[in-house]
């Protein structure tokens, strides 16, 4: 039985992530084979000790070298085995066997298991903003506030622009997109359901002074979304004002009323589906 004997085999089956066919087949061919014991005690013994390490990884003194190799290496495997395993079989395997070449014998322990603490909090992370959507309601029009916007995709900003008469003049327009409506519109050049834009309104000073003339933002005055969601929305698109200035942004809002203007204006005056793509140089230039 020699495939049951490879390290990969017998790293899974310790940590039970093989069929109920296979473990079974690897248990039989472990009652006979001392050597293959011999390895599963080795590779429970290491994944023990890296777990006991993890405790106190943040007093060992590791090069940023060291670390960023070991990283990419890992990464890089993780990569070209993605359709085989799950992530969490992948790295398992990789900290348990991958690692262990020779070549790697030199960073040590403290560095295997500062890897392993790091990528498994930046996978679990990176898997928990794809699963979650980017507009949060309570009930049926009620928007909780994005939060992490700033992390989007930024699309674009303006100061002074608007339609309304009474547009307040000299404000900064902060405009950010979730990056999976980003994606698909760069692909396709349509905003998918779930879109989700943040207006962010800002102060503008301006200083005019012999060595420094010029306009920047200044303080927080405003926070604006849009949301595509046509099964919420009979336009399909609504509108949210979280308030601002010098209080804090609420947790949530309703979607405004027809009368706030905010929907005819987008729908008359908007370059693309409800979007001022007109101004956003990211989104009107594409991907470079």
């Amino acid at each position: 039985m020699k495939r049951a004997c490879s390290r990969e085999i017998l790293a899974l089956y310790i940590e039970n992530d093989l069929a109920d066919t296979e473990a079974e087949r690897v248990k039989r061919h472990l009652e006979k084979c001392a050597e293959c014991r011999q390895s599963c005690r080795e590779l429970q013994k290491s994944q023990a000790l890296i777990q006991s390490r993890l405790k106190s990884y943040a007093q060992e003194q590791v090069s940023p070298e060291a670390l960023a190799g070991v990283r990419e290496a890992v990464l890089s495997e993780i990569e070209s085995r993605r359709e085989t395993f799950r992530w969490v079989v992948k790295l398992e395997r990789l900290l348990l066997v991958g690692l262990r070449r020779p070549r790697y014998a030199a960073a040590g322990l403290g560095i295997l298991a500062i890897v392993s603490a790091s990528l498994l909090g930046q996978i679990r992370h990176s898997r928990q903003q794809a699963n979650t959507p980017a507009a949060v309601f309570v009930g049926r029009d009620t928007l909780v506030r994005p939060s992490g916007y700033r992390e989007w995709v930024f699309v674009g900003s303006s100061l002074g622009l608007g339609y309304a008469q009474n547009q307040r003049s000299g404000m900064y327009h902060n405009v950010y997109i979730n990056p999976s409506a980003y994606r698909e519109y760069a692909t396709s050049g349509k905003f998918p359901e779930g879109t989700v834009m943040v207006l962010e309104i800002a102060s503008a000073e301006v200083k005019n002074e012999p060595d420094l003339q010029g306009s920047y933002e200044n303080e927080f005055m405003g926070l604006e979304v849009s949301v595509k969601d046509s099964s919420r929305f009979e336009d399909g698109w609504a509108y949210f004002h979280f308030g601002g200035g010098k209080e804090t942004p609420k947790a949530a809002a309703t979607a405004l009323p027809e009368s706030a203007g905010c929907l005819a204006c987008h729908r008359e005056r908007a370059a693309t589906d409800h979007v001022f793509t007109q101004f956003y140089p990211v989104l009107r230039f594409g991907t470079l």
